[in-house]
């Protein structure tokens, strides 16, 4: 579902609903355009799934039952806060540790993809696709750092239980339009240069996320072309390995945009919903479909996790 912003005179200012609901005596604005047909949208669902829906590779295997123990609401983590003056900083915290799930998820991926280069029997080839193997273990090994950090931060922000898993967050960020309605909302208010400037500016960020997403397909598909005219001799293998580096140069600047998309996001909706306006209403503004998540199976004969029988959906 996508969130916008709708209007209604309180008290307190103005609210700020979801898609569909419209306070008494309000107007509704148009409705907003349906997040399926983003390709941004589209891609980024499929880097947030979880790596235990695929089949399990020696990667996916080491790594399954830490990543997924803790699936997170980001409505959780702001009521578990306790503090609605932390939102801005828990909304933030939340979404980058989403984005640092997907670049696991890429960088474990392209160790995959570089292991089903065929070297041949050129010794240089096989030096070649030995720096590209060691380059992405070490992609995949800063990524699970980076994520570590950004869960801990996310701990201490939402004061979760030390003693619990490290978080997963189960509600996807937005790759979709948002519509802010600023004039409508801050008609009787005065913003901040800011909020000014985010306003004017999601426009331009949302057009380089669907760039970013047009990007990663076309370089998947360069990636894919060059890979398959290598196994018939047709492309040295350093055509392969660069085609694979701009893929992943690709998927990295599709997250980063993703990630500042939403930090903005969240940072206006903080201008626009106050301290009063309850945590699911604010939470509301901010989040696209959730994950559907399996509970990860204990390992059996040393292999990895598997994904159970019954999907769950959080709500």
């Amino acid at each position: 579902m996508k969130p916008f912003l709708v209007w209604g005179l309180l008290s307190c200012g103005w609210l700020a609903t979801a898609h569909g609901e419209t306070p008494p005596g309000a107007t509704a604005p148009p409705a907003a355009a349906d997040p399926t047909a983003s390709d941004a949208a589209k891609l980024l669902a499929e880097l947030l799934e979880p790596l235990a829906s695929r089949a399990a590779g020696p990667q996916v295997a080491s790594i399954d039952a830490t990543l997924y123990a803790r699936p997170l609401p980001l409505l959780e983590a702001v009521e578990r806060s306790g503090d609605r003056s932390r939102r801005l900083w828990i909304a933030q915290a939340y979404w980058k540790v989403a984005a640092a799930y997907a670049s696991v998820r890429c960088c474990t991926e392209a160790i995959e993809r570089v292991e089903m280069i065929a070297p041949g029997g050129d010794p240089h080839d096989r030096a070649t696709l030995d720096v590209a193997t060691a380059a992405a273990r070490a992609d995949l090994a800063d990524s699970r750092a980076q994520l570590g950090v950004a869960q801990q931060e996310l701990v201490d922000l939402a004061r979760l239980p030390l003693e619990d898993p490290l978080p997963w967050p189960v509600d996807r960020p937005l790759a979709g339009p948002y519509q802010t309605h600023f004039d409508a909302i801050f008609a009787t208010r005065t913003a901040t240069g800011r909020v000014r400037a985010i306003a004017r500016t999601l426009p331009a960020r949302h057009d380089a996320l669907e760039s970013r997403a047009a990007a990663v397909r076309a370089a998947a598909q360069a990636m894919a072309m060059a890979e398959a005219d290598h196994a018939k001799g047709q492309r040295p293998i350093e055509a392969v390995i660069a085609a694979h580096a701009a893929l992943v140069g690709q998927q990295r600047e599709f997250l980063l945009a993703t990630k500042a998309y939403n930090l903005d996001i969240a940072e206006y909706a903080m201008a626009v919903a106050d301290l009063s306006v309850p945590d699911d209403r604010f939470v509301s503004m901010l989040i696209g479909s959730p994950i559907q998540w399996r509970q990860p199976q204990p390992a059996a004969d040393g292999q990895g996790s598997s994904p159970g029988s019954d999907a769950t959906m959080i709500p």
